[in-house]
């Protein structure tokens, strides 16, 4: 269906949005197998991903009412080499979680200094076990201590242990005397019961346990001190800082690995949800409902849920940009109305904003609105990753809704298609995007104001870069991936 035809039903078939939206959504399910939880979880050197992690999965069984279920945490279990600094963080994700959210921290070991407690405690713990009282093992670090652990169980209690894991990374890392595998795990202990399912970073688009910071500033805006914490406890971006690693994305906030928590808390093999993220983790937190995930085909929009503009819909002298239609030489179909623009100033691989193109328009409600351009390039044998790319900068009465400042905004800054080089050409892609600094990648979101005028400007940078249409759809409304989707061709 082409897009012209998507916003024409949205603009005269008009749906209410408010009542029927709300009508469609559903309380968090927490539907934990029988059974006990323990987890094993590094966070003392590599991944300090792990402290918020470990925070949030303790906050997880709180809020999920699932306290008395939860019997073993064993953390720094990088066994070998280690970070004092590191470890010390761990200790007041670990022990100083499980205090605050109410769970047993006699339960909490420090495998630095109790390692030898922590494995009493996960035998005693094994040997507990039965078909109707397994123990949920979540595998949250490396599988040297995890394979210790379940080493020294009663054989004959293995088979009521469920062994859970996400991450390949975690799987196969070897390093010093940290060096048991999940494979040398499956081959010595075959009778344990083993999960491996999707790793959560990215497994839900851009919505999921490991998203963009702003999605997970509501903690820090609260008045709960204990939500206050766990933004604060997360690595955010300290990770790139400490380990000396080139971030190639924006700030983002990483507790991956509580996914493996929720995935168990709403039913494990049973159903689970391996696709959540800070949405849900808000909904269960707040105890309130959280929208069903519906075919993009039900989703129940009006016209203050988005802009769409037209590329060519501007009074601007076009300068160097051309007006490509239907039945041009180059002409690539399917093109929204049937024309778009190309730009043929610069170089195919770089330049300065030329030729600016202004698009005026009104907000149609209070919202954080992101940008996404449907876009298009035409190499000419030059390559991939050339033609692919514009200037863009935005003027009113807004704020930034990403870590990006208003005066970043303000100014011109690039903007991308997704896919770079392989990214085919002569087809129809989003631009989703800008790049401040090499290799620097940021969203483009912007707090607007109910009826406030604004004005965004398109300049050229790349030459034979089209692009068909813009969109700035409400992000609390709809995930990037429902956008995408709706507004493609």
């Amino acid at each position: 269906m082409k897009i012209y035809n998507k916003i024409y039903k949205l603009t005269f078939v008009l749906l209410i949005f408010t009542s029927e939206f709300l009508s469609s959504q559903n309380t968090i399910k927490i539907k934990m197998p029988k059974g006990r939880i323990a987890f094993t979880s590094d966070g003392n050197l590599h991944d300090s991903d792990d402290w918020g992690a470990t925070a949030f999965s303790l906050a997880l069984i709180k809020y999920a009412g699932l306290e008395k279920r939860f019997v073993h945490y064993d953390y720094n279990n990088h066994i070998g080499k280690s970070r004092k600094s590191w470890e010390l963080i761990m200790d007041d994700a670990a022990k100083g979680g499980a205090k605050r959210f109410g769970l047993d921290v006699t339960k909490v070991f420090d495998n630095q200094t109790e390692q030898e407690s922590a494995i009493l405690n996960f035998v005693k713990e094994a040997k507990k076990s039965s078909k109707n009282n397994p123990l949920w093992f979540i595998c949250a670090g490396p599988m040297h201590t995890a394979y210790n652990l379940i080493k020294a169980t009663p054989e004959n209690k293995r088979q009521f242990i469920h062994a859970i894991s996400h991450s390949k990374w975690n799987e196969e890392h070897s390093h010093e005397e940290t060096k048991m595998t999940w494979a040398d795990m499956k081959k010595d202990f075959p009778t344990v019961v083993y999960h491996d399912i999707i790793d959560q970073n990215k497994s839900n688009g851009e919505d999921d346990f490991q998203s963009h910071i702003q999605n997970w500033f509501w903690l820090k805006e609260s008045d709960n001190p204990n939500w206050q914490w766990l933004y604060n406890i997360d690595d955010t971006f300290q990770v790139d800082k400490l380990e000396h690693w080139k971030s190639n994305t924006e700030k983002h906030f990483d507790i991956s690995d509580a996914g493996m928590t929720y995935w168990l808390i709403t039913g494990g093999p049973n159903g689970g949800n391996d696709k959540a993220g800070w949405k849900e983790v808000k909904a269960l937190f707040t105890n309130k409902p959280i929208e069903n995930n519906l075919p993009t085909s039900e989703i129940k929009l009006t016209t203050k849920d988005y802009i769409f503009i037209e590329a060519e819909n501007t009074k601007s002298n076009l300068q160097n940009w051309n007006l490509v239609q239907f039945g041009d030489d180059n002409y690539v179909k399917n093109a929204s109305g049937f024309s778009y623009l190309e730009f043929n100033g610069n170089k195919p691989d770089f330049g300065e904003p030329n030729s600016p193109l202004e698009y005026k328009f009104i907000a149609p409600k209070d919202g954080v609105f992101r940008l996404l351009i449907m876009s298009s390039k035409r190499l000419e044998g030059d390559r991939g990753d050339w033609c692919n790319d514009a200037f863009v900068k935005m003027a009113g009465n807004f704020k930034s809704a990403t870590n990006l400042t208003k005066n970043d905004l303000e100014n011109y800054i690039k903007y991308f298609q997704e896919g770079s080089t392989k990214t085919p050409e002569l087809e129809w892609n989003w631009a989703l995007r800008a790049e401040k600094g090499r290799h620097v990648f940021h969203n483009l979101m912007y707090q607007l104001k109910n009826g406030e005028t604004y004005t965004f400007t398109l300049a050229g940078r790349s030459k034979r870069f089209s692009v068909d249409y813009l969109v700035f759809y409400n992000s609390d409304t709809f995930s990037l991936r429902d956008a995408k989707d709706f507004f493609s061709k």
